[in-house]
């Protein structure tokens, strides 16, 4: 077990999500940088759909009472198991007993922790993870007790990989969305150009990005969206779903990010820059 001495500001429980859903109604979520999360879990050896620790801006405090392997992917925090810093990316091995702590943010936005054999939180429709309006928490609380597989020192992981995730990304790519072609050529134009700056309304349900582009109004009818689909308000307000995110909505559907690109987004923080580079369906 691992004991929640501090929760820091957002850390949760995710896996891959609960994707065979969205098609009555529940939103996916999972992991928000799912290439992070599958690496961590490779690290270990572990299947790509086991559970871990997503944690997000500011590190928990955690107690190990059983021996472990974990790994860490994704964003840049010092990690310090007792008082030794240790590495991302590379498998470490936790005796019962010894405490892991988080320093300042350093880069990116979301680091993983993966642990041997996976957390072992309630299945829930098929997932783990813990999520907004469907499970009974939504992220760590001081005092929680995380079950997880007790790990064997003589399993040699020897293991050293990276995510292909940036933490920095300046280039966010995106394909034509249906509704791209109701926009008119100067916007079209002013989307590919702009520099956008992600706002102070991000969470894991969308980003709303900033500054507005010129108004768009189109009257249509609800239709599907997925995570990376971004929408654009009348007020030319672009708003891109991410993994919470609703499986249905009214505003014109004008880009789809790829899955690297959704991955680059749940690494970018408020104030963080880039552009959209608007791929060709050829």
């Amino acid at each position: 077990m691992i004991k929640v001495l501090k929760a820091g500001l957002y850390s949760s429980i995710q896996d891959l999500g609960r994707s065979p859903l969205q098609p009555i109604g529940v939103p996916m979520g999972g992991a928000m940088d799912r290439e992070s999360a599958q690496n961590a879990n490779a690290l270990l050896e572990n299947a790509p759909e086991a559970a871990v620790l997503e944690i997000t801006m500011t590190g928990p405090v955690l107690a190990f009472t059983e021996n472990a392997w974990v790994a860490f992917s994704g964003a840049v925090f010092p990690i310090y198991l007792d008082q030794n810093k240790i590495a991302n990316n590379t498998p470490i091995w936790v005796k019962a007993g010894q405490e892991l702590r988080f320093g300042t943010l350093e880069k990116g936005v979301r680091l993983y922790m993966a642990i041997k054999g996976g957390f072992l939180s309630d299945i829930l429709l098929g997932s783990r993870s813990m999520q907004t309006h469907l499970s009974p928490m939504i992220k760590l609380e001081k005092g929680m007790v995380l079950p997880h597989a007790t790990g064997q020192k003589d399993q040699a992981i020897i293991l050293e990989k990276k995510s292909n995730t940036p933490l920095d990304a300046k280039k966010i790519l995106a394909f034509q969305g249906p509704e791209f072609q109701d926009l008119d050529v100067s916007q079209q134009r002013e989307i590919s150009q702009q520099i956008f700056k992600v706002s102070n309304l991000n969470n894991r349900m969308a980003y709303q990005l900033l500054p507005p582009v010129n108004p768009f109004e189109k009257t249509q009818l609800t239709g599907p969206v997925l995570p990376g689909t971004v929408q654009i308000t009348p007020a030319g307000n672009l708003m891109i779903l991410m993994r919470e995110a609703q499986t249905t909505g009214g505003y014109p559907r004008i880009l789809q990010l790829t899955a690297e690109s959704i991955n680059a987004l749940a690494q970018l923080k408020t104030g963080d820059t880039f552009r959209i580079k608007i791929l060709s369906l050829n």
